[in-house]
C-alpha cells in the first residue's frame, strides 16, 4: 500500500473558475489584476503553451485578506 500523505493535493483553477469564485466578470480584469505587480492578487502558473492555472489556496488566502466595506 502506498502512503501518499506527503503529496500536496493543491487544486488548480482555470480563469473561468477564478472568475466564478472572485466575481470578476471579464477575463481582461482578471489578467490585469494578475499582471499588476502592485496588486496582491495571486499570479497564475503556466505549464506548457496553453495551460495557465491559479492555486485555489492562494485565491482563498487573497480573499481572506480583503477588507470589509
Amino acid at each position: 500500500m502506498n502512503d501518499n500523505s506527503h503529496i500536496s493535493k493543491e487544486v488548480l483553477l482555470s480563469a473561468e473558475e477564478v472568475q466564478k469564485i472572485t466575481g470578476y466578470k471579464s477575463r481582461v480584469s482578471l489578467w490585469k489584476k494578475s499582471r499588476n505587480k502592485d496588486d496582491p492578487f495571486p499570479r497564475p502558473y503556466k505549464s506548457g503553451t496553453h495551460f495557465t492555472r491559479w492555486k485555489l489556496s492562494e485565491i482563498e488566502a487573497w480573499m481572506d485578506q480583503l477588507e470589509p466595506v
